[in-house]
């Protein structure tokens, strides 16, 4: 495990601070990237037992833990199947409540343009050899991970979907080997975990995120006095996101066993 230099000494760890008063703590999480590994076929993401293990047990005893995704909440909702746990997908513009997803008013707006980039870079790039054109309920994602060729995919890729904003008015966003379109509304990570973190009033809050879209939320929790950290993946990983972290962990499997430690040392305090 590997520590950012702008963490301070003499603070507390995120472990620490959470441990320290179970009941009054939010631990926010990413998805793909940091409770599951990443894999060639996105469908195909699923969290390893002993991460849901874990999560588990701290589901039960923090005052908040809730996933905070760019995925569909519908697809978060088959995936973290744990009691208790919050799950928010699409950036924070959907929510599962009392079992049903709710999507935000002000996304609502641009469910047409969604459908309209979505047939349009079908058109476009539906033909491509390892590029999946994802489908969400608000955004519409397109993936070259599977690419023969990544780098002509990329550029493929990176052109259609400009011009298809352009478009639609859609807002484009970056990802690792993927591209986004979805609305060009004030609600990313960042806004999405103010708004928790104003609902739930935690002592302290910690966020773990892998991409560039979770960079908001990085910068929330830690303008709150949490705690961001960053799973690195190598060489995906953007730069920014790991200078802006208090704490830099490894990958999933590094991220599982910070899981488990702090699971281990909530409990010890019960």
């Amino acid at each position: 495990m590997m520590v950012s230099e702008g963490e301070q000494t003499s603070r507390p760890t995120a472990i620490e601070a959470l441990a320290a008063q179970p009941a009054a703590g939010a631990l926010v999480l990413d998805f793909d990237g940091v409770l599951a590994p990443i894999v060639e076929d996105p469908e195909t993401s699923a969290m390893p037992d002993r991460t849901a293990t874990s999560l588990s047990q701290l589901a039960a005893s923090l005052g908040t833990v809730a996933v905070l995704s760019s995925r569909p909440a519908g697809f978060l909702a088959g995936r973290v199947r744990v009691p208790a746990v919050r799950l928010l997908g699409s950036y924070g513009m959907e929510e599962i409540k009392d079992g049903n997803e709710q999507l935000s008013p002000a996304a609502a707006e641009f469910l047409a343009a969604v459908g309209t980039a979505r047939e349009a870079l079908g058109r476009l790039l539906g033909t491509l050899p390892g590029v999946r054109i994802e489908a969400k309920p608000i955004t519409v994602a397109v993936h070259w991970r599977q690419a023969p060729d990544r780098a002509s995919a990329a550029a493929a890729v990176e052109k259609a979907t400009a011009e298809v904003a352009a478009a639609t008015g859609l807002r484009l966003e970056p990802g690792k080997l993927v591209s986004e379109l979805r609305p060009p509304i004030d609600i990313d990570k960042g806004s999405a975990l103010d708004a928790l973190m104003r609902e739930a009033r935690p002592a302290v809050t910690v966020y773990a995120g892998d991409d560039l879209g979770d960079l908001p939320a990085v910068h929330a929790v830690r303008a709150a006095g949490g705690y961001g950290l960053a799973v690195d993946h190598g060489a995906e990983t953007d730069p920014r996101l790991l200078a802006a972290a208090d704490q830099v962990i490894a990958g999933t499997d590094g991220f599982a066993d910070w899981l488990a430690e702090l699971a281990r040392a909530v409990q010890g305090r019960q």
